[in-house]
This record gives C-alpha cells, sequence and structure tokens, in this order.
C-alpha cells in the first residue's frame, strides 16, 4: 500500500510538470513578442536610448542586475497578461512561470522571503544544536555539515528566486539536491554509527560524492535535462523519506524525540503536494511554490531538535553499555 502510494505521488509530480510546461503559452504569443520588440527597439538599441534607461532605472533593479532587453520583458508582460486576459479569460505563464510583481529587484519575492526563513531557521537551530550536544557525540559533525549544506541551499534558494538566470538556476538546482542527498547520506551513516569499521565508511563517503559530481558534471558538460534531474531528485528523495520512516518507526521505543524526526519527515513528504496547486499567485506574489517554502520553514526546529536527542541519546546509550562492559 505505501509503495503505491510513493507510486501515485511520483506520477502526480510528473503529470504537473508537464502541465505546467504546456501551460507556459504567454512569452509565445503575438501580443508579448510586439510588445518587447518595440519597447526593445525604442529603450534598448541606442546607446543614448539605453543611457537614458538607465537614468531611469531603480537603484536595487541595477544592484539586482537588470538589463533593459530583461526590463522590456518584465513590462510587456503585464502589457501582455492585461491583454490575453481581456480577450481569452485566462491569465498566461511566460516560460514555465506566472507573472509574478517584481519587489525591490527581487523577481519573486515571495519565494525570496520564505527561503530566508528556511535559511534563519537552519542558522538558529544548528547554533543551538551545537550548545546542546557536546561535539564528541556520535554524528555530531554529519548534523553540522548536514546544516552547513542545508544553509548553503537556502542562500542559493534566495538568491535563484530573486534573479533567475543559468547559473543561479543550475546553483539552485544542485544546491537543493545536495540536500536530498546527504540526508540519505546521514540515514546510512546513522544505521552504521556503532560499526567500527572506519575505511568502509570512507568509502561510502566518497562513493555519494563521487554520485553527486557525476550527476553535475553530466547536467552541466552533457545536457541540462529537466527531467533527469526531476527523476534523480524523485527517486532519491522518495528512498530517503521512506528510509527515515522505516528507521523512525523501528526505533520508537527510543524515546518521545522520534516522533518529532518522524514529524519532520512526514510534514516534508506531504508538503511536496503543495507543487502540484495550480492557480493565480496571490496578490501575485504567492503560488504554490512559495507556499512549498513557507510551509518548510518550521521544520528545521523539529528535525534539529530530533537529531540533538539522538546524539544525547547515543552518548547515554554508549555510556551504559561502557559501564557495563567494566
Amino acid at each position: 500500500m505505501e509503495r503505491n502510494k510513493i507510486c501515485l505521488i511520483i506520477l502526480a509530480l510528473l503529470l504537473g510538470l508537464v502541465k505546467d510546461v504546456l501551460g507556459s503559452w504567454g512569452d509565445t504569443s503575438h501580443e508579448y513578442l510586439s510588445c518587447k520588440h518595440n519597447c526593445i527597439s525604442n529603450n534598448c538599441s541606442k546607446e543614448s536610448e539605453l543611457i537614458d534607461w538607465e537614468s531611469r532605472q531603480p537603484l536595487t533593479e541595477y544592484l539586482v542586475g537588470w538589463s533593459c532587453h530583461e526590463d522590456c520583458g518584465y513590462k510587456c508582460m503585464w502589457t501582455s497578461t492585461e491583454m490575453i486576459y481581456a480577450k481569452y479569460n485566462k491569465v498566461p505563464q511566460y516560460h514555465g512561470r506566472w507573472p509574478f510583481v517584481r519587489l525591490l529587484g527581487m523577481q519573486e519575492p515571495a519565494s525570496v522571503i520564505f527561503s530566508v526563513m528556511n535559511l534563519v531557521a537552519n542558522v538558529y537551530m544548528i547554533n543551538w544544536f551545537i550548545k546542546v550536544v557536546p561535539s564528541s557525540a556520535p554524528m555530531y559533525g554529519i548534523w553540522i555539515l548536514n546544516a552547513v549544506i542545508a544553509i548553503n541551499a537556502w542562500f542559493w534558494s534566495s538568491i535563484f528566486h530573486t534573479r533567475d538566470t543559468y547559473f543561479t538556476e543550475m546553483m539552485d538546482y544542485f544546491c537543493a539536491f545536495s540536500t536530498v542527498l546527504f540526508s540519505l547520506l546521514a540515514f546510512v551513516f546513522r544505521i552504521l554509527v556503532n560499526s567500527n569499521e572506519g575505511i568502509p565508511k570512507i568509502f561510502l563517503f566518497f562513493g555519494f560524492v563521487m554520485f553527486y559530481v557525476t550527476h553535475v558534471y553530466s547536467m552541466v558538460s552533457v545536457k541540462f535535462d529537466y527531467g533527469y534531474n526531476m527523476k534523480v531528485n524523485v527517486l532519491v528523495g522518495g528512498l530517503n523519506c521512506l528510509c527515515w520512516l522505516v528507521w523512525f518507526y523501528k526505533n520508537k521505543r527510543n524515546g518521545e524525540y522520534i516522533k518529532q524526526g518522524a514529524w519532520a519527515v512526514a510534514a516534508l513528504t506531504i508538503s511536496i503536494t503543495l507543487e502540484l496547486l495550480e492557480f493565480t499567485p496571490i496578490l501575485w506574489s504567492i503560488d504554490s511554490h512559495a507556499l512549498w517554502h513557507l510551509v518548510t520553514s518550521p521544520l528545521p526546529i523539529l528535525w534539529y531538535r530530533f537529531a540533538a536527542e539522538d546524539c544525547l541519546f547515543m552518548v547515554n546509550e554508549n555510556t551504559i553499555l561502557y559501564k557495563k562492559t567494566i
């Protein structure tokens, strides 16, 4: 039954992504293309016109790096959206995205704010973790590294939603995948925590690193295949969630803290379904993706509490075992 549910979720994700691609027709519409052509011709083609445009550009948009051509695309997106809605009673998407109002240079302000909330939550909780868990505790280094990877991922998520470029898109995708993959590695290290075989653990770690490097190299140097990247993320993410949930069930007698980890993983898994929602952004800022970032922002509180108490549980367990051997 659980496998069937996972398959349905994966299928729904695939269908949702296909729907987004088919629904992105605003950037190919006559209204948009005609408006953009005229805007570029009148504002960006001659040096004098470009200097005049630069003199009127807000400082925040200049610092973010918006060009004259891109500014024409943004303005024409709203002009064509108004025309298309009046004609077809539909709001079109542009390059796979809904129209978003630009705020202080940010392309998707709500997603930026919610990404920063996730970043701050991870920073706050890892500082708390360091204060309550001794550095000698098992898994201490793994959870510190996990936090660094998560903070880096949310940093690039904030940058990407601020300014969508080829580079920021790659960094957002690859850093997000690094958190999913490392969480699976953390699970493997947790079940091997009492193993004294140091060399196999090192090989295991570098095996995960090589898999990640190979994936990134293939995406950058061979082909930036969105479908392949999505399949890899769904496969690794699904396996990661399933492994942790099974582990939580088998170790539920360790203490109440197990529930915190289980709730964090379960909530994260369920929150992914928000990506399947399809609606015009609320206040032209909050879409399903932004909502997903909002929902995940408090989850680090549960996860780091689980990680900290699990480390303390292992310290106490090892102390008892040590006393028994004396």
